[in-house]
């Protein structure tokens, strides 16, 4: 209604607008303040507009800028809903204004002071807050924000501090604005900060923008990320980090800045955190380049990261194939750098060696030229054949005992000479053996050979049954009392090492062989990774020919199974003692063996142990683990790559002859002049010791009821056993195989020996009567015959006995009564 109102009057120019008391709603539209003029679009035109009377209405809002109205008088706008800050008033109304034209709307504070003093009351609004407890009570009971009397609002309605915010939501408490926000320019609300900017704590008045390196890409931020490793943010208040150009590269985060490149590097891409070093062959000597430069035709850059080439030096040519520069052979030089081959010598020139930049001449047979120029006589050890400067060494396998030689000797069979310049031959020591001219070196002794002395050109065979078990054998031994010859077949396995040389392996350090804790580190891998109780005999451990920094260790490996005496007894302690005859009943078995798999029909077989052992070996997986192992006993000089590390089978296997002990629960016994035997324990014996030549009984209380025991067993309670008993007997009165047995024998006889006594004396008494008491029985009656009649019953006469007392009878008195 207001909105078509103000419309309608815009094409006019009045002097006086009425509307009060019409009951009118809504707002004041801004169009209000350009009333009263004939341009209504010109705000710099003059109004004719006087006189303005809203009153008693119920407009809301806020009241239209009144500033423009030059000649306005009046303007009672009291009794209606009016909200907001009061406008500016124009000069020409301040003369004729009254606090009553504004009573009775709900203005903001403050009020403007051409209305004051007054009794108008004004709300305080967002951005402000009551410093005082002054509230109204509703209709409904609800507190709300009181008026604030216009007189006293300055001091009672204060701003916000700065940070912090009021509003409705916030019943005009003024609250701090939280981190990533600050308040509008109103406080009257919370608006968060603008990409590139942040806060970091509630109650900031101001955003602050991110800094060098830093950006923020979304609103209310309240930190700023830095930029990653190859980009950057030049300016404060980035939304955004860029990447690096070709050329540079930020390795930190937070770079304000990309770092070009140095020489000997590039960065082909953008975006880069580290410079590329320059690939060999190529170099940069500009910093901040994208890419680099090869090297020219006899110039080289070895590493990486070259800022310049270098030419090839004289005594070396540029490989084009390598692209590396490799000295000269013997016999060519080149004088000058940068050069694409060698040159050969002239005639009678030499030059000896590799990396020469010149050719000299030869020295005459027999003699040599050293450093002074001088030509003398080769020392032994050495030679010169005419077509050398200097004085050659004696390649390994030959040797010049003399000076002056002019070619060296080859070894003669049973010697060796392993280094360069050897002045004599070294005999093959005892174990081994020298067959041809020239030998570097001297082969050990294969099994069940030997050789006893130095300087052997061939090893003999054992005489059966005696044996050499190890290659390298210097004599051959036979088996001990309780010990049987055992032929035995492991696969052999050989571990090269790299860059380390056998004297390093075989040199004891702190009495500690390092050879030793190799083998028994390699034997505990083994074991932990198969699960197998594994041995590792050492075959051999020599350096292979053209390898100076290359040792090979050869083991042949043992798979330890525990097996009970009778399975030892069945499967190894009667073999024959001939090759001949083992061999044959070997292949006769095998065959029987294929033939059963094939008539069974089984194609496919379980894996056997050795199987897994040798396929574990060969593994990435346990090489790594030796390898790791082998770093920890630090046994080895410097670190040690897993590619110098190499573990292979060695084809044909492991074949010899050993003597084993008889095992426990066994006895040994030799059954004829060529067969050797361990025989299983009988029953109610044992041995609990290897290589036992008798079994001993079981000691009483214990038996063994099964043959080829190890230990006897405890009898139960209240049974016994006889020594070399099979079994328990249950132990009664009077047996005999229960300990005791004696001792009870004897109390028995003893018992035995009273009761016959007393039947022997019950039946005297019995047939005979008791002699003591027939005595008794006459001296009563002698006694009675003489007391009564003076006389014994014989007629003997006697004096008439008197009165004897109990006593004199029982014989405690000897006083007797005479007789009258």
């Amino acid at each position: 209604m207001a909105t078509t109102f103000v419309r309608m009057i815009l094409t006019c120019r009045p002097v006086r607008s009425d509307v009060s008391s019409n009951l009118l709603t809504g707002t004041i539209p801004p169009e209000f303040s350009l009333w009263g003029r004939e341009d209504p679009h010109d705000p710099d035109e003059n109004s004719s507009l006087a006189i303005i009377d809203l009153s008693n209405n119920f407009f809301t809002g806020d009241l239209p800028v009144l500033s423009n109205q030059s000649v306005l008088q009046r303007c009672d706008v009291h009794g209606n809903n009016f909200g907001g800050f009061l406008p500016e008033f124009p000069p020409s109304l301040l003369d004729f204004i009254k606090p009553s034209m504004f009573d009775g709307n709900a203005f903001l504070c403050p009020i403007p002071v051409a209305l004051l003093p007054s009794n108008l009351t004004c709300i305080c609004g967002n951005g402000h807050t009551i410093t005082s407890n002054v509230v109204v009570e509703s209709s409904r009971h609800e507190k709300v924000a009181a008026r604030v009397p216009a007189n006293r609002a300055t001091e009672i309605c204060v701003p916000c501090h700065e940070g912090f915010y009021s509003n409705a939501t916030t019943k005009q408490k003024c609250l701090p604005c939280p981190a990533g926000t600050v308040p509008s320019k109103e406080a009257d609300h919370c608006k968060p900060c603008l990409p590139g900017s942040f806060s970091n704590v509630s109650g900031d008045q101001f955003c602050s923008p991110c800094s060098h390196g830093n950006f923020a890409d979304g609103i209310g931020a309240t930190l700023c990320s830095p930029c990653n490793p190859g980009q950057f943010a030049a300016d404060q208040g980035s939304t955004k980090c860029d990447e690096c150009p070709v050329g540079t590269y930020s390795g930190l985060k937070g770079e304000k800045v990309c770092t070009p490149c140095p020489a000997g590097t590039y960065a082909s891409a953008k975006g880069e955190a580290e410079c590329l070093m320059c690939s060999k062959g190529t170099y940069q000597d500009v910093a901040g380049s994208a890419d680099c430069k090869a090297c020219p035709i006899g110039y080289i850059a070895p590493h990486q990261g070259h800022v310049k080439c270098s030419p090839c030096s004289p005594g070396s040519f540029y490989d084009a194939l390598h692209t590396t520069c490799t000295l000269c052979h013997a016999g060519t030089f080149t004088g000058t750098p940068a050069q694409t081959e060698c040159i050969k010598c002239e005639s009678g020139t030499v030059a000896e060696g590799f990396g020469n930049d010149k050719c000299l001449s030869v020295a005459i047979r027999g003699l040599g030229y050293t450093t002074t120029n001088t030509a003398l006589k080769c020392g032994s050890g050495t030679f010169n054949d005419g077509t050398w400067r200097t004085c050659q060494p004696c390649p390994p396998g030959t040797f010049a005992p003399n000076s002056g030689s002019r070619m060296c000797s080859s070894c003669a069979k049973g010697s060796f000479a392993f280094n360069n310049g050897s002045s004599y031959c070294n005999l093959a020591p005892p174990g081994s053996f020298v067959q041809v001219e020239g030998a570097i070196r001297a082969e050990p002794c294969p099994p069940n050979h030997y050789a006893a002395k130095n300087g052997s050109i061939t090893c003999t065979q054992c005489q059966l049954p005696s044996f050499s078990f190890l290659p390298g054998g210097s004599k051959c031994i036979l088996a001990k009392p309780g010990e049987v010859y055992d032929h035995v077949t492991w696969p052999s396995f050989a571990l090269n090492l790299a860059g380390v040389e056998q004297h390093d392996l075989l040199t004891k350090r702190s009495q500690v062989s390092p050879i030793d804790v190799l083998i028994q580190t390699w034997t505990e891998t083994l074991t932990s990774y198969s699960g197998l109780n594994c041995s590792l005999h050492v075959l051999r451990v020599h350096q292979p020919l053209g390898s100076a920094e290359l040792t090979e260790i050869i083991v042949a490996v043992e798979i330890i199974t525990p097996v009970s005496p009778k399975t030892r007894i069945d499967n190894t302690l009667e073999k024959g003692v001939s090759d001949a005859i083992h061999q044959a009943t070997k292949a006769a078995e095998n065959a029987l063996n294929d033939l059963f798999d094939e008539l069974n029909g089984s194609d496919t077989k379980e894996p056997k142990d050795i199987d897994q052992v040798a396929a574990l070996m060969r593994s990435n997986s346990f090489q790594n683990a030796l390898v790791r192992q082998f770093r920890r006993t630090n046994l080895l000089t410097g670190a040690l790559p897993l590619i110098m590390v190499n573990v292979s089978i060695v084809e044909p296997s492991f074949t010899s002859t050993r003597a084993v002990a008889c095992a426990a629960g066994t006895f040994f016994t030799v059954i004829d002049k060529f067969t050797r035997k361990c025989q299983l324990c009988p029953v109610g014996s044992y041995s609990s010791t290897s290589g036992a030549l008798k079994c001993k009984p079981c000691p009483r209380g214990t038996f063994s009821a099964k043959e080829g025991m190890e230990s006897c067993t405890l009898c139960p309670l209240g049974a016994d056993a006889a020594p070399g008993a099979s079994s328990c007997v249950e132990c009664s009165w009077l047996t005999y195989e229960c300990k005791g047995f004696w001792q009870d024998l004897i109390i028995a006889v003893g018992i035995a020996a009273g009761v016959l006594h007393f039947l022997y004396k019950r039946m005297r008494q019995l047939c005979m009567g008791d002699q003591a008491q027939r005595q008794q029985d006459d001296s009563v009656a002698l006694m009675a015959a003489i007391r009564a009649h003076g006389r014994t019953l014989d007629g003997v006469r006697y004096a008439p006995m008197g009165m004897i007392s109990a006593d004199t009878m029982l014989g405690i008195s000897p006083r007797t009564e005479n007789v009258p």
